[in-house]
């Protein structure tokens, strides 16, 4: 039995010829579904209709609930204000998210930040010739 080596180019081409056949098939699947998660929203809204009548209650049956659900989220309108607001004995209400650009770029000519670590990470992508 031979083992016929694979040369990059032949694997490059294995790899977008796979990754256009997924792409066409998850929008195959996409129209597929999409009546499928037009009815799954329209009865949604009837419900939500039917739960608001009954002042927020759930609507419990035989075959399953519904219920309401209070998604509650928030946006910095102002940075200034907020960050003066925030760094006046509310600091519970920050987070200690960094600016990857900016700590990318901060570091090109000089030391990392105290209190940070950094970790790289190395991923192979695939480009067409397309």
């Amino acid at each position: 039995m031979t083992t016929k080596l694979r040369t990059a180019a032949d694997l490059i081409k294995q790899y977008i010829d796979l990754r256009d056949t997924k792409t066409a098939l998850a929008k195959e699947f996409a129209e597929k579904i999409a009546p499928y998660d037009d009815a799954l929203s329209t009865i949604e809204s009837m419900l939500a209709d039917e739960i608001n009548k009954l002042d927020g209650q759930a609507i419990k049956t035989r075959f399953g609930t519904a219920y309401r659900q209070v998604i509650t989220s928030f946006k910095v309108v102002d940075r200034d204000v907020w960050f003066k607001f925030a760094t006046n004995g509310h600091l519970d209400m920050l987070t200690a998210n960094v600016a990857k650009d900016a700590i990318a770029e901060y570091v090109e000519n000089n030391e990392l930040p105290p209190g940070l670590t950094r970790t790289v990470i190395y991923k192979t992508n695939v480009r067409s010739t397309d």
